[in-house]
Order: C-alpha cells, then sequence, then structure tokens
C-alpha cells in the first residue's frame, strides 16, 4: 500500500504549479521501435500508422480481431524461449490476450475534461463523508497503458550501470500527463473526481499494476486534476500475487482494515463501493460491493528504445542488454531474431515480416478503437447517480448497476 503524500514528495510533484504550464508541455514523439515503414504518415492531414488508409467499420474490426490470433500481442513465436535466462515481469496491471469482441457504456462524447464548476445544488453537500470509493486503475480510470509501462520499465527496473546524461531515468508523471490529456484519461472522470470530492467522499485506487508504476500515473492524473484526491494506492503486492490466501485477485476487506488501521476508523465494508473492469476481481462475500465497468480501451504507441536503444546497452553488462532482448520478444514489441547474434537466416528474415506485418494490424486497429473509446459515458452515468439522493450509502453499488445497465452499448474492442 502507498501513502500518496509521500509519492509525492518522492518525485517532486506540486500540483500548484500555473495549471497553464500543462499546456505547454510537448507530446512526446511516438514513433515505432525498428521498422521505418510503421512510422506516422501523413493523409489528408491527418497521421496514420502506415498501411491501409480506409478506417474499418466496427464489425470489419471485431472480425479482424477475432481472424487474427495475435492480434492482441505480436508474439515472437518461441523464439524467446529458445535463448535462456530472465526475462522481465510487465508492470501494467493484467494485459488482455487475445482481444474480443464485447460491449461498453457509451452514447456520446461531452467535451470538458477540466474538473469545471461545482453545480450550485452541489456546492454545500458533504453527505457522502464515510463513503470509501475504490477504483481500479488500468481500464477503469485510464485507457491502456502497457506500451508506456514497458518503457519505464526497462528503464527503471534494470540496474544499469551507464545512463546517459540528461535523460530521465523512467517516465515521469509529466511525461505521462500529455497522453492522458489526448484521451488516455477516461471520459467524465475528472467531472465524476469534482463530485466525489463535493460531497466528501474518500478515493483510493486499487490496481494490479506495479507500485511504482502506478504511483506515477496516479500523479499524472492528480496533476491533470489539478488537485490531490488518490488517499492511498494499494497495488500488486496488495493483490493475490502478495497474498496467496486471498481467494479472488482483490480483497476489499483487506483494503477497510489497512485503511482503518492508517486512521480512517469509519470504513466499513457495507459503506465501500468498487469500480473494476474485471467483474471477479473480490471474491463473492464482496461481490454486491462491486460495481463492474465497460473496458475502457484508449491505447497510445510508445518507442521503449528511446533511451535504452543498443549504443546504451553496449556500454553496460552483456547480461543486463541480453534480459532486456529477451523480455521484449517476449512481450511482442520487438521482432523475433532482435534477440539473436550472428547473421539472420532466411526464415528468421520471414518470422521478422510476419511480426511486422502484425504489429502494423494491431496498431492499425487499437488506433481505430480510439474513436470508439471517446464516446465512453460510464463516468457521466456514475457521476449522475451520486448527485442523487445520498442517504443509503450501502445502496450505492445496486444504484450503479441498475443505471450503467440502461446505457447504450455499442461494441468495444475486447470481451471485459
Amino acid at each position: 500500500m502507498a501513502n500518496m503524500d509521500k509519492i509525492r514528495e518522492d518525485i517532486g510533484f506540486d500540483s500548484d504549479e500555473e495549471e497553464d504550464s500543462i499546456r505547454d508541455i510537448p507530446s512526446p514523439e511516438t514513433k515505432p521501435s525498428h521498422y521505418g515503414s510503421l512510422q506516422p504518415k501523413m493523409v489528408g492531414g491527418k497521421k496514420t500508422m502506415g498501411g491501409s488508409k480506409k478506417f474499418m467499420s466496427m464489425v470489419d474490426l471485431a472480425g479482424a480481431i477475432e481472424s487474427d490470433s495475435g492480434a492482441s500481442t505480436p508474439t515472437s513465436q518461441g523464439s524467446a524461449q529458445d535463448f535462456q535466462g530472465p526475462v522481465m515481469q510487465q508492470t501494467v496491471g493484467t494485459v488482455y490476450k487475445p482481444m474480443k469482441r464485447s460491449v461498453s457504456n457509451l452514447d456520446f462524447m461531452q467535451e470538458s475534461q477540466g474538473m469545471g464548476a461545482v453545480p450550485p445544488m452541489m456546492a454545500t453537500k458533504r453527505c457522502a463523508e464515510d463513503l470509501l470509493v475504490v477504483f481500479d486503475m488500468d481500464h477503469t480510470m485510464v485507457g491502456d497503458l502497457v506500451s508506456l509501462s514497458d518503457r519505464d520499465n526497462i528503464e527503471t527496473n534494470v540496474p544499469w550501470v551507464y545512463w546517459p546524461e540528461g535523460k530521465d531515468h523512467g517516465l515521469s508523471p509529466n511525461f505521462i500527463l500529455p497522453f492522458l490529456m489526448r484521451g488516455m484519461i477516461r471520459p467524465g472522470l475528472l467531472e465524476y473526481i469534482k463530485t466525489l470530492l463535493t460531497i466528501g467522499a474518500t478515493i483510493v485506487v486499487y490496481t494490479h499494476s506495479e507500485e511504482r508504476w502506478a504511483s506515477k500515473v496516479c500523479a499524472a492524473m492528480e496533476k491533470l486534476a489539478g488537485c490531490h484526491f488518490i488517499k492511498r494506492i494499494f497495488s500488486r503486492m496488495d493483490c493475490k500475487d502478495g497474498h496467496p490466501d486471498f481467494t479472488a485477485r482483490k480483497s476489499l476487506d483487506f483494503v477497510c482494515q489497512e485503511m482503518r488501521s492508517d486512521g480512517y476508523g469509519w470504513v466499513e465494508l457495507e459503506k465501500t463501493v468498487m469500480f473494476d473492469d474485471d467483474g471477479n476481481a473480490v471474491n463473492k462475500a464482496e461481490q454486491s460491493r462491486l460495481v463492474k465497468v465497460a473496458s475502457y480501451d484508449y491505447w497510445e504507441p510508445c518507442q521503449w528504445d528511446e533511451v535504452v536503444n543498443e549504443e546504451m546497452m553496449a556500454r553496460n553488462p552483456p547480461d543486463m542488454g541480453d534480459m532486456v532482448r529477451r523480455s521484449v520478444v517476449e512481450w511482442g514489441i520487438a521482432p523475433p531474431s532482435y534477440i539473436k547474434v550472428g547473421k539472420l537466416t532466411n526464415e528468421d528474415s520471414k518470422r521478422d515480416a510476419r511480426w511486422a506485418a502484425q504489429l502494423q494490424q494491431k496498431r492499425q486497429i487499437l488506433l481505430s478503437y480510439n474513436k470508439v473509446a471517446r464516446l465512453d459515458r460510464v463516468m457521466y452515468d456514475l457521476d449522475e447517480v451520486f448527485r442523487g439522493d445520498m442517504t443509503n450509502l450501502e445502496s450505492i453499488p445496486e444504484r450503479s448497476r441498475t443505471l450503467l445497465g440502461k446505457s447504450v452499448q455499442p461494441q468495444s474492442r475486447r470481451r471485459t
């Protein structure tokens, strides 16, 4: 469990900076790692990821996904396993594969992404000071962060002996911020957070992502919101990974106990509500407190080898570079031959070509689905629930599920 005050101090985060400074942060360059043919191209004044210029319909996309067994993560067809050695574990929450057709609570997108003004009817209400709101992070508060987390993982979780002077060691909240501003943060989340703060609710994040990575993402969300709203972060080691006795991946009872021992003596399970895109995140006894939300699947690429490239790895012990090469091949973000030493065979070249084509198709699919993700209405619907009658806090999960069940549900890119 991470204390957000300590995290903010460690990373030097200060939300009291000028709000305009957020708009001055340049967007990071997001070019692919190895294949020039995958670089964004200008088509009709807009960037594309190469290949077909036709925008696929949702039905076409879903069919393409299901017909391509590697659409979610281009695999290396066992090539990484051909070379013995350690492979890094990804730090983001569960990496879903393969992508499937599913539904998402959508209607229309409202333009505002700022906190906005507090509605007059709610300005003085603090009717939910005994309410604990637990948010999952990946695919619930934010979209698909795997490309960013992979780069951060490589840069921060390897004990590099040499590091290029003047280069940041890992991704900072300021680096993540432009991704949030472009669509990585779920539409309506900031407005919903404002409502929760207005009624006095306490907010925590409970994610399967690794703690250090989750802390950076949460700090970036707070920077965008312009205020500190996350009281605690419960991360991967607060899940079944660190507690084998848990009967499900996460435990709300554990969260409540930890919060009480941390000074929030009023916390109780019956007045806790959890929002997660995984309907099986908690055990049967806690299901009544869980509100399953549609997966939010906005995605952007992020070049993993901008700093950790061959030149940089050559100035470090060989075992470090070898581990990184095995890892990126295993994760599907580098070609199968990337780990090989010496001249490539014809079969190696063919395998790399298949990998490149598969990666390009995956990126086209993911970027096309961003148009759907921008229409997501889940947080706006939940905000409506919390602007209503709050006299019975125990009924909030059921009321939330009821309202979400009435929402329009077009297709999204995978089953949740």
